[in-house]
């Protein structure tokens, strides 16, 4: 194991090339402009900032009134290790979480493949929404991405409201 020394002087070397710093800001900035799209096309949704971590993931989250009258929120999240985008469904605390861990658990959806990480205390279903992001084609991943946080949407709505 390295000492946080040797780890510090290899990340500085890494930044020192100058390529990391361009694709976290390209990350970055392609989030930002994903949630502009989302505030645009769904005005009804309630989103939240962009949340950028700490090189684990960056998200922003959206609520529809149902959802936050349930402590339930979607969270859209870029995993930085995994290279891929998620779509989680979030509660507003770890009570409100175990309480749909149930509601959800072991269900099937039409359309989506949904899964739970359990290592993953922030989400209570998952679902990957692409796991190979395009960078070069912004409008094509944003329409991929968007499409399928509405399918994920319509079908948590289906289980919150039954």
């Amino acid at each position: 194991m390295k000492t946080l020394n040797q780890l510090i002087s290899d990340y500085t070397c890494n930044l020192q090339q100058g390529e990391m710093q361009v694709a976290y800001k390209g990350i970055l900035e392609f989030i930002g402009k994903l949630r502009a799209d989302f505030i645009k096309k769904y005005p009804h949704y309630e989103t939240s900032s962009i949340y950028q971590g700490y090189m684990d993931m960056s998200y922003f989250s959206l609520s529809t009134k149902p959802l936050k009258d349930k402590g339930l929120k979607i969270a859209i999240v870029y995993l930085h290790e995994k290279g891929c985008f998620e779509v989680w469904l979030s509660a507003r605390n770890r009570e409100i979480s175990k309480r749909y861990d149930s509601v959800f658990c072991g269900k099937t959806f039409d359309e989506i493949t949904v899964f739970h990480d359990e290592n993953n205390r922030d989400a209570i279903i998952e679902s990957t929404l692409i796991s190979v992001p395009d960078f070069e084609d912004q409008k094509v991943l944003k329409d991929i991405i968007g499409q399928g946080v509405e399918k994920f949407i319509t079908a948590v709505n289906i289980f919150i409201t039954s």
